[in-house]
């Protein structure tokens, strides 16, 4: 083999060589490039479907104020619905605004395309109002308030007076330290600090602040906070219950009686399909029609209870699209004919579905 011709072979591999590499490099960049793109295509798709459930629940925000707006139709006689009911429309949303108007909750659903809305609209004196459970000037009487509450969810007895003690110290407006309290000089040391508020509770949410309310309950995954939270509101009625709309658990607790007369109490008045806002519900219309109907009371239970709302309402609109969620809760006012929002929290909610990996290794939504 002459020189000239090794020399053109050796070319021709080199060549081979830059050649390969070339298209290797090049074959990188498309790859990086086509993945590049398929985050991006599944980022803006979540993007896409959290801003559609955002928009559904404000959707059934609007849903739930035209119900109460509707349980003030002067066609509408709680003594004879069937008249109401008939004049057609929405089927489900008359016997809801029916359901309001005679002091109980009620729950609607839509069905957007493929996306769903559900709205839960309860009283708020459905709920043990803070305000009268709270006695700055007399711990026995706390104690009392809230013993029946801590014993319906299960904190031990050992635990209460060091609750209650944290309660009073956290409203009481000086900075003696109760027994087993806790005040600012406990709460600054904290990561991040604050400080006692030493005034009154405004909202449900300021107890989780208080020592010993963020401890979970022995043999429970429920903090104390998170166990008596839906038993509780700031805008009730301090010494009566909505026995048309409380749930069995703070009928238990604020009534001291046994839960299967609260759970019998809360079938009566939803009907045989046990379900709330529907065709049998059948709402107690006062205290003889509870006894008759419920005969395991006694009638010194009237100077505790009521049978219609307020005006105040909590409620709690959740919009889903795929297994993404956006949850709207607010306590809002209608009375003498005018709409107000007395508090408003939004934000997702943790999807109960499986997060999928997609054939890249990373976790994306199962839904596009």
């Amino acid at each position: 083999m002459s020189l000239n011709q090794f020399n053109n072979k050796s070319k021709k591999g080199s060549a081979l060589v830059v050649v390969l590499w070339v298209t290797g490099i090049l074959s990188l960049f498309v790859m990086s490039f086509a993945f590049t793109m398929h985050v991006e295509t599944r980022i803006t798709s979540a993007w896409r479907k959290k801003l559609k459930a955002e928009y559904l629940a404000q959707s059934g925000i609007e849903l739930a104020r035209m119900a109460l707006v509707e349980t003030s139709d002067p066609d509408l006689d709680i003594d004879d619905t069937l008249v109401y009911v008939s004049k057609g429309g929405d089927e489900n949303l008359r016997y809801a605004i029916i359901s309001l108007a005679q002091g109980g909750s009620a729950t609607l659903t839509r069905q957007v395309g493929s996306n769903t809305v559900t709205v839960a609209i309860t009283p708020e004196n459905a709920r043990m109002d803070i305000s009268g459970m709270i006695f700055v000037d007399d711990r026995e009487l706390t104690y009392d308030a809230w013993e029946n509450l801590f014993k319906s969810v299960d904190v031990p007895l050992a635990d209460r007076d060091t609750l209650i003690d944290c309660l009073l110290d956290w409203v009481d407006e000086n900075d003696f330290t109760r027994l087993n309290g806790a005040e600012s000089s406990y709460y600054e040391s904290l990561d991040p600090p604050y400080s006692a508020k030493n005034a009154a509770i405004d909202t449900v949410d300021e107890i989780a602040l208080i020592k010993g309310f963020d401890e979970k309950i022995r043999g429970s995954e429920k903090t104390i906070y998170e166990a008596i939270a839906p038993n509780l509101t700031c805008y009730g009625v301090a010494d009566r219950i909505n026995i048309n709309a409380a749930d069995a658990g703070t009928l238990v607790a604020f009534l001291n009686i046994d839960q299967a007369i609260a759970e019998e109490i809360v079938r009566e008045r939803m009907g045989s399909d046990e379900l709330e806002s529907t065709e049998d519900d059948e709402p107690f219309r006062d205290i003889n029609d509870l006894l008759t109907r419920i005969p395991s009371l006694d009638s010194t239970i009237d100077s505790l209870i009521t049978f219609s709302g307020t005006g105040l309402y909590k409620i709690k609109s959740t919009g889903k699209v795929g297994n993404l969620t956006h949850t709207i809760t607010c306590v809002a006012s209608w009375q003498n004919q005018e709409f107000l929002f007395l508090t408003w929290s939004e934000g997702p909610e943790e999807s109960p579905d499986p997060i999928v990996e997609d054939e890249f290794g990373d976790s994306f939504l199962d839904n596009n």
